[in-house]
């Protein structure tokens, strides 16, 4: 993996290293010398990372008030629409016909969603990769081609890897962010940057901040290039400016209700999650999210892998969740939850209010707004399953803001997996 020389660590690595002049720095063979355990003993590793040296012990986490800020921030990524529009027309101009979407971990959840999304609406070539398998096996094309690359610290290792080799084959970089003055920033030909002051470890608020730039994004470029027409843009870009306000409503009147679905469910030893379309990306965010949070393990399905794959799994504590909005995958959405049913298991439903299919057959039934329809779904889940990986942390004896590092064994494990300063 490669190494970060001083000067290109990120801020919360250069501020210890400063603390502590003369002190031997971290290696692969000593990823957790006796200095920075005791510093990471203090502040955990994700505190430390987000900024915050504020430390909770109970309900309520840090990361509730960062999922419940959502909302705000989602609106004020809507009012940047114009600084989109202008990113778009540029991209259009420089001739690109083909993104490739990049990222590690929610980053490439994102990337995946990136991808599906802008051949909806842009009529150009997309794809997606995990970043360091775009470093290892990609291979550019004819087509003029721009890589997207997310990073929400703007310093995870494998992504500026990446971003690296593009620039060497002279593809063109465009950065999405939540961190100013990060590596990411400085190496990418085109940035946005938008600063969430997230203060606990999972990546929550910075994730739907980035969703709402790759919509805006994606409906300037079918704008430019005339693959939506007026119309489309129209209703599109309203329905996106909407999801702030649905996703403040779903906040208000669903709390209570995960929170005593996550009691429910605390005790599983794992959670099946399905989803089709734009929302195999919520399945796999949700599945992420949940374990970040709540030490649950989780498996993402798409609705037909669900069918042929997970039956031999279910139990009474393996429960399924589908992701079923109304669109191309309800139906068999519909026939997860009455498998599981069948087979003793329980389930639960992320519906639209007012569905009356689905929703019956479940044991558990979240609801989001009616006006969220397939493609836009996505956000809201996301916060969904923040909210339920939340309660179930808080449930299930487990710190939501730390990612384990208020553990000094998982510090070791995570500066084993990313050496001091590269995330």
């Amino acid at each position: 993996m490669p190494r970060l020389t001083k000067h290109r660590l990120p801020r919360w690595a250069r501020d210890l290293m400063d603390a502590n002049p003369g002190a031997a720095p971290p290696t692969l063979d000593d990823p957790l010398p006796v200095w920075l355990e005791e510093e990471l003993a203090r502040v955990p590793l994700w505190a430390r990372i987000r900024g915050t040296t504020e430390i909770r012990q109970g309900h309520p986490y840090l990361l509730i008030e960062d999922v419940r800020r959502q909302p705000e921030l989602m609106r004020q990524v809507v009012d940047r629409r114009p600084e989109v529009a202008a990113l778009a027309r540029r991209l259009v101009e420089r001739g690109i016909r083909r993104l490739v979407f990049t990222g590690c971990g929610a980053a490439f959840n994102a990337a995946e969603l990136g991808a599906f999304l802008f051949r909806q609406w842009t009529g150009w070539s997309t794809e997606s990769h995990e970043s360091q398998e775009f470093s290892n096996h990609w291979r550019p094309g004819p087509e003029p081609t721009a890589l997207v690359l997310q990073s929400a610290t703007g310093a995870s290792v494998e992504t500026i890897e990446a971003g690296r080799q593009a620039r060497e084959r002279g593809v063109l970089t465009l950065g999405l962010t939540n961190t100013p003055g990060s590596v990411l920033e400085d190496l990418c030909d085109e940035n946005i940057c938008f600063p969430t002051g997230q203060r606990c470890g999972p990546d929550v608020s910075v994730l739907t901040t980035r969703l709402v730039l790759l919509y805006l994004l994606g409906l300037e470029i079918g704008r430019a290039t005339s693959s939506l027409t007026g119309r489309e843009v129209d209703e599109l870009g309203g329905a996106v400016a909407e999801l702030p306000n649905a996703a403040a409503q779903f906040l208000e009147e669903e709390d209570v209700n995960v929170s005593q679905i996550a009691n429910a469910l605390k005790d599983q030893r794992a959670l099946l999650l399905s989803g089709g379309g734009a929302n195999w990306f919520s399945a796999r965010e949700g599945a992420l999210k949940i374990e970040e949070e709540s030490s649950l393990l989780c498996k993402a399905y798409r609705p037909a892998e669900y069918a042929h794959n997970a039956i031999p799994l279910l139990s009474e504590d393996i429960a399924t969740v589908v992701i079923a909005p109304p669109g191309g995958s309800y139906a068999r959405l519909h026939d997860a939850a009455r498998t599981a049913r069948a087979a003793g298991s329980p389930s639960l439903a992320l519906v639209v209010d007012g569905d009356d299919t689905v929703a019956p057959d479940a044991t558990f039934v979240i609801a989001v707004p009616e006006t969220t329809g397939e493609l836009l779904m996505p956000p809201l889940a996301a916060i969904t399953f923040q909210l339920l990986g939340y309660y179930l942390g808080a449930e299930r004896g487990f710190n939501p803001d730390t990612l384990r590092t208020d553990d000094i064994d998982h510090t070791r494990a995570w500066l084993t997996a990313f050496p001091f300063g590269s995330h």
